[in-house]
């Protein structure tokens, strides 16, 4: 009886170490796999403006389907303790673009000494197809519009277990440090005498200096699809036409 109760001790406690191994693998699996770890400090977003437009300046804008931009920025993270959730906010840039064949200006012409009167609303006005005196047409390799923003990004984050699929929801308030047009081309300007034309107009009048909006960002470890929705528009309320951009890309964020 002594040897059976021996045995069966032995037997007991050789299960119990061997228990007390797989817990501990296990737990180190789990904390190896389960700990979150802060990313995303540093991305870089590469998308196409889609410009959303009422039907008033969609009949003097016609804007092309890729209008290519980029931004920058530098997230801290906050994480929730062991979840997979966190929150990061931090600082970063941005660059629009909208190729069109309209050139914004804010001047009406004096119908009485034909001179230009500056002030009032931003227009875009068409690119002329022909020349003044109708000889010549009007073409260009370059009309582009560019809004410079500086942001304050800020997102709340999911990530799985292993760190690798992603899901960010948050948003960002710009301020703008320039907007400016740029025309490469064929002269339409009749108080100019040369033939070509290369100009870049700064400081676009009625702009809003500040832009506010939503992003998303969604992938797999260093590479997400990007989305940004604008709330707010471009010009000023009637101070320009009623636009903003929709942006949507990819997210680069190797570290």
């Amino acid at each position: 009886m002594k040897k059976i109760m021996f045995v069966a001790l032995c037997l007991a406690f050789s299960y119990s170490l061997s228990a007390q191994d797989k817990e501990d693998i296990n737990t180190k699996d789990k904390i190896f796999y389960g700990k979150p770890t802060k990313q995303d400090r540093i991305a870089v977003d590469v998308f196409t403006d889609m410009w959303m437009m009422n039907s008033e300046a969609a009949d003097s804008i016609d804007a092309k389907q890729i209008n290519l931009g980029v931004s920058w920025h530098y997230k801290y993270e906050i994480l929730f303790g062991k979840s997979n959730f966190s929150f990061a906010a931090g600082l970063g840039f941005s660059l629009h673009n909208l190729h069109s064949d309209a050139i914004p200006i804010n001047y009406t012409i004096d119908s009485l000494t034909g001179n230009k009167v500056y002030g009032g609303s931003t227009v875009f006005t068409k690119i002329p197809l022909k020349s003044t005196d109708g000889s010549q047409d009007i073409s260009y390799v370059k009309n582009k519009f560019t809004a410079i923003y500086v942001d304050i990004p800020f997102e709340f984050r999911y990530r799985l277990r292993n760190n690798a699929f992603k899901f960010y929801l948050g948003g960002k308030l710009g301020l703008m440090l320039g907007s400016y047009n740029t025309y490469n081309g064929d002269n339409y300007n009749e108080d100019s005498p040369t033939p070509k034309m290369r100009v870049r107009e700064y400081a676009i009048p009625n702009v809003n200096n500040v832009r506010y909006g939503l992003t998303v960002r969604t992938g797999w470890k260093w590479i997400q699809v990007y989305g940004y929705y604008s709330l707010s528009h471009l010009f000023k309320k009637d101070k320009g036409p009623e636009m903003y951009p929709i942006s949507v890309g990819l997210t680069i964020s190797p570290y």
